[in-house]
């Protein structure tokens, strides 16, 4: 069939097509000719199933079932790869343009898949893997009412599907509705019963949600299921480690030995020990586990401290003075971002509970809208030019980004507020970024005793990674690239960061906040004091520590393991003595 001829009288053609098809059924080929058919006479369900029975038909070609099996094998690269070799001849393949898809996906370039995945489902609306990989690729991107949009009525028709119920459940995270994420994950313990890892992960959205009891209780169902799960024994000892007995204790030990060639099982559990013992004021011996979960972090997890250091200084080199713009007046027309930033375990969450209880500011927890916008600059620009490329965007194009910034956090407010809250600590890494994108947003830098929160970061196991944790001279150096950064910018951009003493606001919160609003040119109102009253979710390690009355419990914590942490001193140099 010619193109003039489906263009010039398509009922004609389509006869001729079925003609065929009648001949030979598994021809893909007039299969598509059959849907273009259809959908040039405005018969969309038609065209639909032709489209349906070719994505059936490719589905068993061998060069497309290899790339199936390189993606199970966790091959992308060369699952996109033969994806690729495949379109090349057949670019209106949907099969091979899906699996395109879904290798940009698993490559971290899911913005790349979402125009793949539109263009499939245009012609192949109810293809269910499609519009799964979509949503996936929407929520990646930050795209989470798109996402969710599409992922709702999917589940009204399968509330049974465990892949869907994921989805879902990872999308109500992202919004920070975690008592959506706990509803999703009981259904995928009905759906489950006997996976110690669905009990677990339920006892983690129920913790966040500010439902301590029950959490606890979903963690220990998880340990009858399997006593030797090293995530769930580390979750508890976090929660609250005084809640560990010491037949616990000996079950942890079990554990450990039964589980000593699982390094991710072995970690957990020496962290989890880790904390039992500190809280006992055992400290060589809490200190001996930490230094063994970090050792086998730092093995999964390498990390060269040089490329932060290298990164900083081509930020610093390429962000002069007139690159970043003046402070400028909060809108009325739209939310105005107050980031509160810095080193992990710094105090951000404390900061962030006391802004969520002013009453035209809301709290949305840790985004990761900035870091995605760097990330795909990055792989257009490349590491070396990321920089200069950020420092040379134009005035449009900063426009453009900073209303796509506001528009995807918008998305997790439930209130009209003047003002919303990202707490992402890590933000500090992309202030070239963010100076120069929203010249409006107010920007917090929350600063902790420099030996305080090193020992804090070693101590922890992040959701979303943090390498440099893992050893004592690599995190100093982190704090210290850390520091060079946001004080040299801070001295270039008058007015645009605030440092926040941590210790400072422990000692004196009222002459603090109110000092710290004023520096945002917010009004003070006397509630935000009460941090601990607030009732917003907490997905940090922090959530049971903010929900109680500010205390000095954190001041000083490195002290009892002084004699072990002579390397961490060593590396950090003058901020061991002079706090910055």
């Amino acid at each position: 069939m010619t193109e003039g001829g489906l263009k010039d009288d398509p009922r004609a053609a389509l006869r001729d097509i079925q003609a065929a098809l009648r001949r030979d059924r598994g021809n893909m080929d007039l299969l598509h000719q059959a849907a273009a058919a259809h959908r040039a006479l405005g018969e969309r369900p038609q065209a639909e199933q032709a489209e349906i029975a070719a994505l059936q038909i490719s589905e068993t070609i061998p060069a497309l079932r290899e790339a199936a099996r390189q993606m199970a094998a966790r091959e992308f690269g060369e699952a996109s790869r033969l994806a690729a070799e495949y379109l090349r001849n057949r670019p209106d393949d949907l099969a091979a343009i899906t699996l395109s898809a879904e290798a940009a996906i698993a490559l971290s370039v899911s913005h790349q898949a979402i125009p793949l995945l539109e263009r499939v489902l245009s012609r192949a609306p109810s293809f269910m893997r499609a519009r799964v990989l979509y949503a996936n690729a929407l929520m990646l991107s930050d795209r989470l009412t798109e996402a969710m949009r599409i992922i709702a009525p999917m589940i009204e028709r399968r509330p049974d599907d465990v892949e869907l119920v994921n989805l879902f459940s990872r999308i109500k995270t992202e919004l920070g509705d975690h008592a959506g994420a706990a509803e999703a994950n009981r259904t995928l313990v009905k759906l489950d019963p006997k996976s110690p890892e669905a009990h677990a992960n339920l006892g983690d959205a129920l913790r966040f949600a500010g439902q301590k009891e029950a959490s606890i209780a979903s963690y220990r169902m998880a340990l009858t299921l399997d006593p030797n799960h090293g995530r769930t024994w580390w979750s508890l000892a976090d929660l609250d480690a005084k809640l560990l007995s010491d037949e616990d204790l000996a079950q942890i030990q079990k554990a450990l030995e039964a589980r000593k060639d699982d390094p991710e099982h072995a970690g957990n559990l020496h962290f989890a020990l880790g904390l039992i013992f500190d809280k006992r004021g055992e400290h060589d011996a809490a200190f001996t586990h930490f230094a063994a979960g970090n050792r086998m972090r730092k093995d999964a997890q390498p990390y060269d401290p040089q490329e932060l250091t290298d990164k900083v200084t081509r930020f610093l080199d390429a962000m002069t003075p007139d690159r970043i713009p003046a402070l400028a007046h909060a809108t009325s027309d739209k939310p105005t971002p107050i980031f509160v930033l810095g080193m992990p375990r710094a105090g951000s969450t404390l900061v962030e509970r006391m802004l969520g209880r002013h009453s035209q500011i809301e709290a949305l927890g840790e985004l990761s809208i900035a870091p995605h916008m760097v990330e795909r600059i990055k792989r257009d620009a490349g590491e070396d030019k990321l920089a200069e490329t950020i420092a040379n965007l134009s005035d449009q194009a900063l426009a453009n980004m900073g209303e796509w910034y506001i528009a995807r956090a918008r998305e997790h407010m439930k209130t009209d507020a003047s003002w919303f809250v990202d707490k992402l600590h890590m933000n500090w890494r992309h202030l070239p970024l963010i100076l120069r994108m929203l010249p409006h947003a107010r920007i917090i830098d929350i600063r902790r005793d420099a030996m305080d929160c090193c020992w804090s970061n070693t101590k922890v196991l992040f959701a979303r990674g943090h390498p440099a944790a893992s050893d004592l001279t690599d995190i100093a150096r982190f704090y210290r690239d850390y520091v060079r950064q946001t004080d040299t910018l801070r001295e270039r951009a008058p007015g645009r960061i605030y440092l926040q003493n941590y210790e400072a606001l422990v000692d004196d919160i009222e002459t603090q906040a109110r000092a710290m609003f004023q520096a945002m040119q917010i009004s003070f109102e006397p509630q935000v004091i009460d941090f601990h009253l607030s009732q917003d979710p907490v997905a940090t390690a922090s959530s049971e520590q903010v929900r109680k009355p500010l205390n000095r419990k954190g001041i000083g914590t490195w002290k009892p393991y002084a004699k072990h942490l002579t390397p961490l001193r060593d590396a950090l140099g003058e901020f061991a003595e002079n706090p910055a």
